[in-house]
Order: structure tokens, then C-alpha cells, then sequence
């Protein structure tokens, strides 16, 4: 019966893992509030591979350590501009990271036989460095890279990791790694807006404090349906940030917020303990605002030309149709699985990411459309869907069991279908185990009183 329960767990733990799970137009938010705005995170140690054709060895290795020098004198230009001291990272609480340790390879080493890339974690309760645990599956380096990789980044992952060389015993990258908390979010509607019925939460100056709490939004999502009135949507994150950038927050100072010059989020585990519990930080909410929309559906092609070279026509394609010359590329197959839960469990399903970033992503049960606004209030907060677009459904029931289906606009991404059965009674497997283990004992002592009798009166005839 244990065996079957562990199986259940581990069917569950690798049905979960899935990647780049965030709420369209937050994570490009975040990517402004890490300043990584047009600079996409990237691992040096990936430059190694090259291609040539018309090229002999000797050039290929000529050209392979003139990509080597290059990067190592952009690394020295990055260190010299202190651009690489502490890289301030800001997540979603569940969403998947990739730390990079951005080291030069040189063309006749291959880290992956040499392993002399090792990460270690500053823990906040003593202030000592430890090597960080990779074997739990959630956390794991990356064999080729040796990149650190967070499948689901938990809030207890947040802190300072750093990048070693172990050949030459220094610190190529340190991270400063902080998770954005979960809370409910302030729904107003743009309409409601214009006409002075509700309005955004405003900027609020502390300056006893030297902090300012403001909202950052995202970009509008794309209209959700074509050729009918639809909705489109942006976040507003709860931020707080210096009013005065030179001088310290009071009463005391938080010199990782430096890290961040757009500000952090009043839900990250940023702000220290202090900061956080101030009254116009803790109670101000961030916003999620609605707004109508309308857009046509997209017509049908007329017919193409395809032309060679000399700009002959060569073939004339219609609409539906495509070239021979140019094989079309086929869509994302749909993930499908099958979850078994047990009765009153708290079940999180995930939406595989689409390639359409500003897509609204739509759940359903069976051909019934989840409402993220009114499905919580429907079922007392029973079932909901965060911010990274997670369906949450606690305390499983018999009746929950359906295909969970999920959508990107008109993209059809992902069948889960969930059945629910009764739970192990443990409590009986208890009682059972302990009447077992009563039974072995009543039996043992019986036999060794049984042995005791035996032997004394052998004893008594031999007397005689």
C-alpha cells in the first residue's frame, strides 16, 4: 500500500514539471525591474560550438580562440565597469529560473568532463556558505552549461548564489535572488476609469522614510476573441523605491534596492521584515485592470507566387495550400496526461508556455470556461487561478474529476485530465500494523515462557 502511495507522489511530481510559466506581460514587467530590457540572459560557456564548411581545422581553431579572446575581454570591460559585482534577479514565486555562470570557455576544455564550475548559496540563518543541493529534482545544474536551474522557484530559494571556478578557486557571477510573493490583486475596469466611477491607486511619498510606493504596469494583452466584443488586460505591480537615490532609507538602510534603480515589489522577499509591515506598504494591493476590445478576424490569403533566384515564377500556391518547395511547419503537438489524486488534496495545474506571450491563457472544464474574476467567489475560494495562470483546486472532490483543458487564444496547449478516488485510509493501516505487531508479541512471550516451563522441568528430572 506504501509502495502505491509513493508511486502516486512520484506520478505527480513529474506530471508538475513544466517550464516558463508566467502571466502574460508580467514577465517582460519583471525583465524591466531586473534591467534586463533588450539583454537577454545568456551562458558564454554555450559559445563552443561552431560550424564551418569551406574551412580546415587550423582556421576553425583560429577562429574558435578569437571568439575566446573576444569574450574574455568583454568580461574584463564588464568587471572594470562593475556591471558584474551582484546581479539582482526578481521572480514569480513557481516560475522557472536558469542562473548562468557567463564564464569564457576556452576551445580545448570541455566543462563537462572537468566540472570545475560548482555553485554555493549564502544562507540567511548563519551566514554560511554551503554548496547548494542539486539532487532533489527540483534544483539541478546543468551537465553541458553548468548552469544552476530552478524548475519551480520556491520562496525559500531566495538569496545570494555564487558562480565558482574551482580551478582557480574565485567567483565568476553572484546572483541576488528574490521571489515575488502571491496576493490577491485589485480588479478595476478601464471604463470605470474613464467615466470617474473607480481610479488607479496613486504614488504615496514616505519621506521620513526616503521610500515611495507607486504602480508599475505591464503592456495590454491581446484582445482574447476576433470579430466580437472581447477583453484584454495589464498588471500593476505594488512597487517601492528610494525618493532619494544618494542618501539611505531610514531608519535603517536596504543597499540591496540599489540593485533594483526601477524599484522591487512590495510582495518580494527584498524588503526586510521592517520595511514591509509599514501600513502604506503592506495594505496597498496591486492592480489588475480590464478593458474592452475589439479586433477583426484574420481574412483569408489570396493566392502566392514562389520565384527562384531570376524572379521567375516557378509556382503559384493557394489559400490552404502549401508549397512544395517550402514544407510547412507543424504546429506544437497538445500535451496530454492523466493525473490520479486522492480525495482532499490541494491539486495545482500548469499551462505550458505559448508563443504567444501577450495571449491571455483560458482554462476549462470540459467545454465550461473558468473565470478568473468570478470563479473563486463561485466556489468560496475552493478553485482559482494566481497570476502565473495556475488552475488551483483544493480539497479535491469525487465530483472534480473531468478533462482540464488549456488555451492561448485560439491554441489549444494542454489535456489534463484529473481522476480523483477515494484516499488510503492510513488510519487503519495503523491499526492494523500495531494489532499485528501486539499479536507477534503476545506470541514471542508466550513462546519464551512456554521454553522456561519446558526447561525447568527437565531440570527437576535429572534431580530425581
Amino acid at each position: 500500500m506504501h509502495i502505491l502511495i509513493i508511486l502516486g507522489i512520484l506520478m505527480n511530481v513529474h506530471a508538475f514539471k513544466e517550464k516558463h510559466f508566467t502571466e502574460p506581460g508580467l514577465k517582460d514587467l519583471l525583465r524591466k525591474i531586473n534591467g534586463l530590457e533588450g539583454e537577454p540572459m545568456y551562458s558564454r560557456v554555450k559559445r563552443n560550438v561552431f560550424v564551418y564548411h569551406k574551412k580546415n581545422q587550423k582556421e576553425m581553431v583560429e577562429e574558435q580562440f578569437k571568439e575566446y579572446e573576444k569574450c574574455l575581454k568583454k568580461r574584463e570591460e564588464e568587471r572594470n565597469e562593475g556591471k558584474n559585482t551582484i546581479r539582482g534577479l526578481l521572480v514569480l514565486e513557481g516560475q522557472s529560473v536558469r542562473l548562468s555562470c557567463n564564464l569564457c570557455q576556452r576551445p580545448d576544455q570541455d566543462f563537462a568532463k572537468l566540472q570545475i564550475i560548482d555553485w554555493q548559496q549564502l544562507r540567511r540563518q548563519d551566514s554560511d556558505f554551503v554548496f547548494v543541493d542539486h539532487e532533489n529534482g527540483r534544483v539541478k545544474i546543468d551537465k553541458s552549461t553548468r548552469d544552476l536551474i530552478f524548475d519551480a522557484v520556491d520562496v525559500l530559494d531566495a538569496g545570494q548564489y555564487f558562480c565558482i571556478n574551482t580551478y582557480y578557486r574565485e567567483y565568476e557571477e553572484i546572483y541576488q535572488l528574490d521571489v515575488l510573493f502571491k496576493e490577491r490583486l485589485k480588479t478595476t475596469k478601464y471604463e470605470d476609469i474613464a467615466q470617474g466611477k473607480d481610479k488607479f491607486l496613486g504614488e504615496y511619498w514616505l519621506k521620513d522614510r526616503n521610500i515611495r510606493t507607486f504602480t508599475a504596469w505591464s503592456e495590454w494583452t491581446d484582445c482574447q476573441d476576433c470579430n466580437k466584443k472581447s477583453i484584454k488586460r495589464r498588471v500593476g505591480l505594488c512597487m517601492v523605491n528610494k525618493i532619494d537615490k544618494n542618501l539611505p532609507v531610514l531608519p535603517y538602510d536596504l543597499p540591496v534596492l540599489d540593485l533594483y534603480p526601477s524599484g522591487v515589489p512590495c510582495r518580494s522577499t527584498v524588503l526586510s521584515k521592517d520595511l514591509a509591515s509599514v501600513k502604506r506598504i503592506k495594505m496597498r494591493r496591486s492592480e489588475v485592470c480590464l478593458a474592452d476590445c475589439y479586433k477583426n478576424c484574420p481574412t483569408t490569403p489570396g493566392y502566392t507566387l514562389i520565384k527562384d533566384k531570376n524572379g521567375k515564377v516557378i509556382e503559384t500556391v493557394e489559400a490552404g495550400f502549401y508549397s512544395l518547395k517550402k514544407p510547412p511547419t507543424l504546429p506544437p503537438m497538445v500535451v496530454r496526461k492523466v493525473l490520479y489524486e486522492p480525495v482532499n488534496k490541494h491539486l495545482i495545474l500548469k499551462c505550458p508556455k505559448s508563443q504567444k506571450s501577450k495571449a491571455l491563457i483560458r482554462w476549462q472544464n470540459n467545454t465550461i470556461v473558468l473565470n478568473p474574476l468570478t470563479i473563486r467567489r463561485q466556489t468560496r475560494g475552493r478553485v482559482f487561478i494566481d497570476t502565473i495562470n495556475r488552475l488551483h483546486i483544493r480539497r479535491l472532490r469525487m465530483t472534480d474529476t473531468a478533462p482540464y483543458n488549456c488555451w492561448s487564444s485560439t491554441v489549444h496547449l494542454a489535456t489534463i485530465k484529473v481522476i480523483v478516488h477515494e484516499a488510503y485510509n492510513d488510519i487503519k493501516i495503523k491499526e492494523y500494523i500495531t494489532l499485528t505487531g501486539l499479536g507477534l508479541t503476545i506470541f514471542s512471550i508466550s513462546c519464551i515462557l512456554i521454553c522456561t516451563v519446558c526447561k525447568g522441568r527437565k531440570k527437576k528430572k535429572r534431580k530425581k
